[in-house]
């Protein structure tokens, strides 16, 4: 009974540290960022809305959560195995969005 009781402690003490360890290498991993969506991280809003660009390669876009990349002068946003292309142009602190052909300009309103 004693041999159990130890057989468990042990087990219970590796648990831990390994469960601590790999929070603490999640935990202290940089994100990544490309240069282009570095330059747009953050809330930009605009008359039709907002538009929200996370470091985790998540936007909200017309109040929808979606994944992105961005490229140098396109966002794509994929959702459910579908890819929408949006040509944007980033000129003296504003934001241009093209979406089906409609120019619209963002204002950045806050900056992580």
């Amino acid at each position: 009974m004693k041999i159990l009781r130890v057989m468990l402690m042990v087990f219970a003490l590796f648990s831990a540290s390994y469960a601590l360890e790999s929070y603490a290498r999640t935990e202290a991993s940089p994100v990544i960022l490309n240069k282009h969506l570095a330059k747009l991280l953050g809330t930009w809003t605009s008359a039709e809305g907002d538009v929200t660009f996370k470091s985790n390669g998540t936007l909200v876009y017309k109040g929808r959560k979606n994944y992105c990349a961005i490229a140098q002068g396109t966002i794509q946003i994929s959702k459910n195995k579908v890819t929408q292309i949006l040509p944007y142009r980033y000129l003296d602190g504003k934001l241009v969005i093209t979406d089906k052909g409609v120019e619209t300009t963002y204002t950045r309103v806050f900056e992580p």
